[in-house]
């Protein structure tokens, strides 16, 4: 490289071509580290006053000065940080960087530290970041283009389009495609596949016995008109929507209302075969689309309605699940890897905020009108009772507290223990001699009791911490009422991270939460409360009340029961969104901090994803420009990722292995064009799903079976290329589901308005699908096998082989009682029964030496034993 470095500092290039290998030289392979390891606190947050998103910032440097030195490493304040020889700057915070790293950008500072030219100077605040034709052109902000199949050698083999791209890249590597499946395989596959469940042994039957060209097709069609389908592919759905019928409560069950009826909507929806585009649209803002039925639309915003209430993870839910992009990545920065700037991020996250959670109503509005007066009017004397019973109990626990250095005597004997109240000097005792005190007030009183001290130096000590105690329960007093002033903007809503609270010391608010608070905790499943040695309230207070208080509380109490009473069960009613009455747009927090906030960020789409002229969205809260956006022909990722999630579905591996993350830490695509025309035909269809499914299993490629060809396991071990089918474990709701039926006690009726069911009750026998789901405590059944957490959207199901899932099928009374049942459902001979198991649960006959085998077995043991074998199978376990 010709280049001279003057005293003035100013580069000057002898060949136009040699910047341009520079400039190349930074952008691939000194700029992605940049990007990874400094980007995130040297650009828009400027941490130290340095920005190194441009040259001028970087030799203007920070507080400690320039950063680069040009021409001279050793001289420069960036190389002596990252290779960790300054006596103050040690870089990254995170450890430091790989030494072929750090000697990348020590040659790219001796070379001139090039930038390219729209890199030269700083952005003025606010300003739009610019978008490279490189950022542009990486493969997922492509539009779709419907490629033409390629042609092929094996014509015949070949019989969809699906076929020709995957045999055209079979070809192309040498990899030959496994044999096809046989027809019960292909069938159980199927089954399970579309509806959840495995086929009856009729169904089997029929679909072997048939000899008509059509035969698969007709199998097709039948499952796709099933109401099981719906079951089974909106679960998936459930998955990527993080779907749960409780908030995240760590304290305390929560559970939604009404949550089930956005899950029964989504089911219907794959049921019915609502254009993908719409269900999109109506979960973003199914609230503003037209219909008279808000069933139809507006129940889709359950969306958001129920979502672990954690503001940030909405644009998360949103940007993941539909378009496979990790938006919220640049929350804090600007994200590091993909061209989305933070000022993208509360674009879409001003959006969310110009709307409020909300009950549509789906009963008419007299009825509603009458409920909410009813309930409004009961809420009225529910407040007065309990404003009374915290009234009197804070009165009462200040009398107790004048009293304090009596009890304490009194727990040693000292002083008239008949004046004193029995209960409450039993709570002292227990609480003098306790070993979980957690503050120091108390340890003198307590050393000289041990100590047998004499009467007037405990005395002493005891009017000492009742002075102490009086001082905390005033000083409780005085905070509350602060923080009731500074919280007196909203003093309802849960967010309280933007006041900064009084808050008292520590050991001051342990002794009072002992002494004054009942408080809420968690005992492993169940709840249970702390109560104060001078807490008295509801069910323990009214002992101390009497005269007009007692008969005040009395006749409050009946009046609260009787208006319960006659409150009639509250009308059904759908979690939506709705549209704030000011909606705004928010201003960036500067490094995610809400009290350092920076720039405005208009409500609109993302930038990637946009013309040179991005709409502003000023239609109420911009949801529906937003969801107009989301299925805009013009934007690529919606089609792309929903046909790879299918895709992923029926194959257990994505054309993108990585069905969340289109961006550049995703996986690229193994068949570009396979992808890009699946996603072309789909929006040709009319974005129906049913079409693909049967686009996809109509192909050669979904008939394949399992069986390894031994040459291709050098050249795709993975699979990689769809050369074979992969066998699969059935998920958790699938084995709960096909333990149910092969024992014939499972519900198939689709559940309509009935509220969840938890899976553990004994008398659930419906589909898992339709079961109580929680944030806070998944079920045991499923978590073990690997069911998704719902706090946050699940690209995929872990599919984990470990030894408590093997436990669990050989020791629960759940396997047990549907072995009981299976054995029970079988008739005839024991050879017979045998047969029947076989055909129940695998599909098929047993040959000669399992029928053997089961009929030896049976000789010394009973059938639920062998039932059980049977459903611990790896055969009954997986599917081929």
């Amino acid at each position: 490289m010709r280049w001279i470095v003057i005293l003035t500092g100013t580069i000057v290039c002898a060949s136009a071509q040699d910047k341009r290998e520079l400039v190349e030289q930074f952008e691939m392979k000194v700029r992605p580290i940049l990007a990874k390891s400094c980007y995130g606190c040297h650009t828009q947050a400027a941490m130290g006053g340095l920005r190194m998103d441009s040259r001028e910032g970087l030799l203007q440097g920070g507080k400690s000065g320039a950063a680069v030195v040009e021409g001279k490493p050793e001289a420069s304040l960036l190389i002596q940080a990252i290779e960790q020889t300054h006596d103050k700057l040690k870089m990254p915070p995170s450890g430091k960087l790989p030494q072929t790293e750090i000697d990348l950008i020590a040659k790219w500072v001796r070379d001139g530290a090039v930038y390219p030219e729209r890199m030269q100077k700083a952005a003025p605040a606010g300003a739009e970041v610019e978008l490279t034709a490189e950022q542009r052109a990486f493969w997922s902000f492509q539009p779709v283009r419907k490629v033409s199949p390629p042609a092929v050698k094996n014509e015949k083999w070949a019989r969809t389009p699906i076929d020709r791209f995957i045999l055209a890249r079979l070809e192309k590597d040498g990899v030959a495609p496994s044999k096809a499946a046989d027809r019960r395989t292909l069938l159980r596959r199927a089954t399970f596949d579309l509806t959840g469940l495995p086929p009856t042994p009729a169904e089997t039957k029929a679909f072997v016995d048939d000899p008509s060209p059509k035969a698969w097709e007709k199998v097709i069609d039948r499952l796709l008109a099933s109401p099981h389908y719906g079951e089974r592919w909106g679960r998936y759905w459930l998955d990527v929507a993080r779907y749960a019928d409780d908030k995240l409560n760590s304290t305390q069950d929560e559970p939604y209302p009404n949550a089930f009826r956005y899950r029964n909507w989504v089911i219907d929806a794959f049921n019915r075969d609502l254009p993908y585009n719409q269900f999109v649209k109506a979960q973003i803002a199914g609230d503003l689309m037209p219909s008279k039925d808000p069933n139809q639309f507006a129940a889709g915003t359950g969306f958001f309605a129920l979502s672990p209430e954690m503001q940030d993870e909405r644009v998360d839910a949103l940007t993941r699940g539909f378009l496979g992009l990790t938006v919220a990545c640049a929350q804090c920065h600007d994200h590091k890897f993909d061209p989305i700037p933070t000022k993208d991020f509360y674009s879409l996250q001003g959006i969310l905020n110009s709307s409020e959670l909300h009950e549509t109503p789906l009963a008419d509005a007299e009825v509603v009108k009458t409920y909410a007066a009813q309930k409004k009017d009961m809420e009225i004397v529910e407040k007065r009772v309990k404003d009374f019973y915290e009234n009197q109990s804070r009165i009462l626990g200040d009398v107790l507290g004048s009293q304090t250095a009596t009890y304490l005597m009194g727990t040693q004997g000292y002083g008239d223990l008949k004046s004193l109240d029995e209960e409450t000097l039993t709570r002292w005792k227990k609480y003098v001699e306790s070993d979980r005190i957690y503050h120091p007030f108390l340890n003198q009183f307590r050393l000289l009791a041990k100590a047998k001290a004499p009467e007037a130096e405990l005395r002493k000590e005891a009017e000492k911490f009742e002075l102490t105690v009086l001082a905390v329960n005033e000083e409780k007093k005085l905070v509350d009422e602060k923080n009731k002033v500074l919280l007196g903007v909203d003093p309802t809503r849960n967010d309280l991270s933007q006041t900064q609270l009084v808050a008292m010391d520590r050991d001051k608010i342990v002794l009072w939460r002992d002494l004054f608070e009942r408080s809420i905790t968690d005992a492993g499943g169940g709840f249970r409360y702390n109560t104060g040695v001078m807490y008295y309230g509801k069910g323990t207070i009214e002992r101390f009340l009497g005269g007009a208080w007692k008969a005040y509380l009395d006749d409050q109490t009946k009046l609260e029961q009787a208006k319960r009473k006659a409150l009639p069960e509250q009308y059904a009613f759908l979690q939506t969104l709705s549209d704030k009455e000011k909606p705004a747009d928010m201003k960036i927090y500067v490094r995610g901090d809400r009290n350092n906030q920076g720039d405005l960020a208009p409500r609109r789409f993302l930038a990637i994803l946009s013309g040179k002229d991005r709409a502003l969205f000023h239609q109420g809260s911009g949801r529906l420009q937003l969801a107009e956006a989301m299925v805009d022909p013009s934007n690529p990722l919606t089609p792309r990722v929903i046909v790879n999630r299918v895709w992923q579905q029926h194959f257990g591996r994505g054309i993108v292995a990585t069905p969340s993350n289109f961006g550049q830490l995703g996986e690229r695509p193994t068949h570009p064009e396979l992808l890009d025309y699946l996603a072309a035909t789909f929006v040709e269809g009319g974005w129906s799903l049913k079409k693909l499914h049967k686009a996809i299993l109509m192909s050669t490629t979904y008939g394949l079976s399992v069986e390894t060809v031994e040459a291709n396991l050098n050249k795709d071990p993975d699979n990689k290329l769809f050369w074979r089918a992969n066998r699969r474990r059935v998920d958790a709701e699938t084995l709960r589901d096909s333990l149910l039926f092969a024992s014939g006690e499972l519900d198939l009726t689709p559940v309509v308005a009935a509220k969840p069911q938890k899976l553990d009750d004994d008398k659930n026998a419906r589909r898992t699908v339709y079961g109580f789901i929680s944030r806070r405590k998944v079920d045991g059944m499923l978590a073990l096998f690997d069911f998704p957490n719902p706090q946050a959207t699940s690209e995929s199901r872990m599919s984990t082989l470990v030894p408590p899932q093997r436990l669990f099928l050989m020791n629960s009374p759940f396997v047990e009682s549907r072995a009981t049942a299976l054995s029970k459902r079988l008739s005839g001979t024991e050879e017979e029964k045998v047969k029947q198991a076989y055909r129940i649960l695998y599909c098929r006959e047993p040959d000669a030496t399992e029928l053997k085998l089961g009929v030896q077995f049976l000789g010394g043991a009973d059938w639920t034993q062998y039932a059980r074998v049977l459903l611990g199978s790896n055969e009954f376990l997986f599917v081929n």
